[in-house]
């Protein structure tokens, strides 16, 4: 897809879509505790993904004799030889917490974003390689001794990897709607290998070793589409595991798959107040951030 097919792709992006599907996926839905409400907003994410002609599929799984399910749809590319980007997001919630950053918010941005490639493919602006979404369950740890979490991207990383799926990289939305202008409002992790900005304004891009090609692209559609958006990019060895902050969201499975991954986010607890608390909602979010976040992720996959 050509430059100017790009700018128009990502203004099509806008700051009350994101906040109508924030608003509509804000709500308590923990698969052990809401497993009622978690099916409703896996219903939310599939009917939107079909309503954009991405024909969704569930993907289901069982977790202590409940079954759940990830949805998974995808937009053909022009060139079906090339292995796919994928973009995916937990649609699940931590207990207690309606969840508008974590992770109403990163769904949000992959809708959007699904909707804006996909309209743009309707008009004959097909992106050149298969771009598939993916909207996980579970992620959350589901009690006190569920340690190891991320079960739907875990189970879905699992099928790709036995199935010799290949990807030309992965992209993890995790809590991507929280900014703080005050300064010293951003906290780092101990050990973090790198200098970052202390106030909690950028996104946040981390990445295994793999992930060179598709880390470079992002920054650079950021730069190029979204240019007030500041992005931190870090490659971490070992899948993670010298830092294991890093490796709290769903693109760890990945990691430990050999797949070159990358999780966006706006460093959640370490910046948000509200993370995984009942005042984690729509109002306390920052639709200007996210609409720049959305916009560089769209125009990656885009000209990828």
């Amino acid at each position: 897809m050509a430059g100017p097919e790009i700018a128009r792709l990502v203004e099509s992006v806008s700051e009350d879509e994101l906040r109508r599907w924030v608003e509509r996926l804000s709500f308590l839905r923990h698969g052990q505790l809401n497993p009622t409400a978690l099916e409703e907003a896996g219903r939310i994410v599939e009917e939107r993904l079909a309503e954009l002609g991405l024909r969704p599929e569930r993907q289901a799984f069982g977790y202590r004799g409940r079954a759940f399910f990830n949805v998974v749809a995808e937009l053909p590319g022009r060139e079906a030889g090339l292995p796919p980007f994928l973009a995916g997001a937990h649609y699940d919630a931590a207990w207690g917490s309606p969840g508008a950053d974590d992770n109403a918010s990163a769904v949000a941005a992959m809708l959007v974003a699904a909707g804006a490639l996909a309209g743009a493919a309707l008009a004959g602006h097909v992106p050149r390689r298969t771009i598939r979404f993916a909207g996980f369950s579970i992620e959350e740890p589901q009690d006190e001794r569920d340690r190891r979490c991320r079960h739907g991207s875990r189970h879905f990383a699992r099928l790709a990897f036995r199935g010799w799926e290949r990807y030309a990289g992965v992209f993890i939305l995790e809590s991507v709607g929280y900014a703080d202008h005050t300064p010293g409002s951003q906290h780092v992790p101990l050990n973090l290998p790198l200098r970052v900005p202390d106030t909690g304004t950028f996104l946040g891009v981390v990445g295994n070793r793999r992930a060179k090609k598709m880390m470079a692209l992002l920054d650079r559609a950021a730069g190029e589409y979204a240019p007030d958006l500041e992005v931190v990019s870090h490659r971490f060895p070992l899948a993670g595991w010298l830092v294991p902050a890093t490796r709290m969201s769903d693109h760890a499975p990945f990691w430990d798959r050999g797949y070159p991954a990358a999780m966006l986010t706006d460093t959640a607890f370490l910046r948000n107040p509200n993370y995984h608390r009942p005042s984690d909602r729509p109002e306390t979010l920052d639709y200007a951030f996210m609409a720049n976040v959305t916009r560089a992720l769209t125009a990656a996959l885009a000209e990828g």
